[in-house]
C-alpha cells in the first residue's frame, strides 16, 4: 500500500515537473481534458538585463494534479490578470498578456531593469486573489569565452514498451560551453539553446535543389544548471545540448548563459534530478520541490514554479555535419518539392539565418 502511494506521489510529481519543464521552454501549454482535484497555479518567468520581449515574459496556468484513475491532467490557461514586476526602489514595470496565451510581457518602452537590484513578480487574479514571488537579485554573469562539440555514442537507459528498462544506443553532436568562472565564489549559471539547421529538397526541374532553414527553437530536453563550487575560478566546459544526427546538412546552436541565485539553482538542481530518475527501485523519492512563489491571499495555497531575476549572454557555432556522414539508419534522401511548403519541419524560410 506505501509503494502505492509512493507511485502516486511520484506521477504527479512528474505532471508538475513536466508542464513547468514546458512552459520554461518558451513551448505552448499542452492541454489535457479532465481531472478532479484542487487547481494550482504554476508560474514560469523571467526578467534579464536585455531589453528583449523574448526574455522578459511570465507565463500563467491553472493545471490540478495528476488523476490515477483518469490518467489524465488538466491544464488551463489564466487570462486577465494584473502582473508587474517590482525592483528593490519601488520602481513597477506592467507586463500585457500576449491575447489569451497566458503569456504575460514586459513591452520594451516599459522596461527599467539593472544588475544589482532585487525583482520580484506580482500577480492578481481577476477574481482578487494575489500572488508573489520572493526578491530575486539580478546577478551578473561572464561571457562566454567559447563553444565546442564532440561527435559521439550516447547510451541511454530507457523503458520499452513493456514497462522493462533497457539501453538505448544513439549518436549526436555534445556542444559544450566554455567558461571563465570569476574569481568570487557563489556563482550560479543555466544554460538554454536555440538550434536552426538547413535542408535541401529536389525541385525536379531546378538545376540545384532549393534550401530552407528551420528554426527549432529550443531544443533542450533537460533543464542544464551548475554551480562553481568545483571550478571556482577556473575555465571549464559546460556540456550543454545535443544535437542529433540525422541529416548531413550545417546546424547553427545558440547557447544563452544565464546567472542564478543560489535559491533559483537550488531549485532547478532538484528539478533536474526529477528528469533524470528512470523510475527504478533504485531512485531516491521524489523530493517536493519548492519554488519562490506564494499565495499572499492564502499562504497555505501551493503555487507551482520559480520567477527568476538573469543576467544573459549568448555565442553560436554552426555545426558542419556533412563532414560526419553517413549516420546510422536509412541514407537521407532530399525530399521533394519546394523547401518552403514540404511541412516536412517547422519555421521554415528561405531567408539565409547569420552563420550560414
Amino acid at each position: 500500500m506505501q509503494r502505492v502511494k509512493n507511485t502516486y506521489r511520484q506521477i504527479r510529481q512528474w505532471a508538475m515537473l513536466l508542464i513547468l519543464i514546458l512552459l520554461q521552454a518558451c513551448v505552448d501549454p499542452f492541454e489535457l481534458q479532465t481531472g478532479t482535484e484542487q487547481k494550482s497555479l504554476v508560474v514560469s518567468g523571467m526578467i534579464t538585463d536585455q531589453n528583449n520581449p523574448e526574455l522578459n515574459k511570465v507565463t500563467l496556468t491553472w493545471t490540478a494534479p495528476f488523476d490515477s484513475e483518469s490518467q489524465q491532467v488538466i491544464v488551463e490557461r489564466v487570462h486577465n490578470a494584473t502582473v508587474t514586476i517590482q525592483d528593490n526602489l519601488g520602481n513597477n514595470m506592467p507586463l500585457y498578456e500576449e491575447g489569451r496565451t497566458g503569456v504575460y510581457t514586459l513591452e520594451e518602452s516599459d522596461y527599467q531593469v539593472e544588475q544589482g537590484r532585487s525583482y520580484s513578480l506580482h500577480i492578481t487574479l481577476p477574481d482578487g486573489r494575489e500572488y508573489a514571488s520572493r526578491p530575486e537579485l539580478l546577478r551578473p554573469v561572464p561571457a562566454i569565452q567559447g563553444i565546442s562539440y564532440e561527435f559521439k555514442q550516447f547510451v541511454d537507459v530507457v523503458r520499452n514498451s513493456a514497462g522493462m528498462l533497457i539501453e538505448r544506443r544513439s549518436v549526436g553532436f555534445e556542444v559544450k560551453a566554455q567558461v571563465q568562472d570569476p574569481p568570487e565564489r557563489g556563482n550560479y549559471y543555466r544554460w538554454d539553446t536555440e538550434g536552426v539547421f538547413e535542408f535541401y529538397t529536389n525541385t525536379g526541374d531546378a538545376p540545384v535543389p532549393s534550401v530552407c532553414w528551420a528554426n527549432m527553437g529550443s531544443i533542450n530536453t533537460k533543464v542544464v544548471a551548475n554551480n562553481d563550487r568545483l571550478v571556482n575560478g577556473r575555465y571549464f566546459e559546460q556540456p550543454v545540448v545535443v544535437v542529433p544526427a540525422d541529416i548531413p546538412t550545417k546546424y547553427r546552436i545558440k547557447i544563452r548563459q544565464f546567472s542564478l541565485t543560489s535559491e533559483a539553482y537550488e531549485f532547478w538542481r532538484l528539478f533536474n534530478e526529477q528528469q533524470t530518475s528512470v523510475g527504478s527501485i533504485f531512485d531516491p523519492p521524489p523530493a517536493r520541490i519548492n519554488g519562490n512563489m506564494y499565495s499572499v491571499t492564502n499562504r497555505e495555497e501551493r503555487v507551482v514554479g520559480y520567477f527568476t531575476a538573469s543576467s544573459m549572454v549568448e555565442d553560436f557555432i554552426v555545426i558542419q555535419r556533412m563532414f560526419y556522414a553517413p549516420f546510422p539508419g536509412l541514407p537521407y534522401e532530399l525530399p521533394i518539392g519546394d523547401c518552403r511548403y514540404t511541412f516536412l519541419y517547422p519555421n521554415v524560410t528561405d531567408q539565409r539565418p547569420i552563420g550560414f
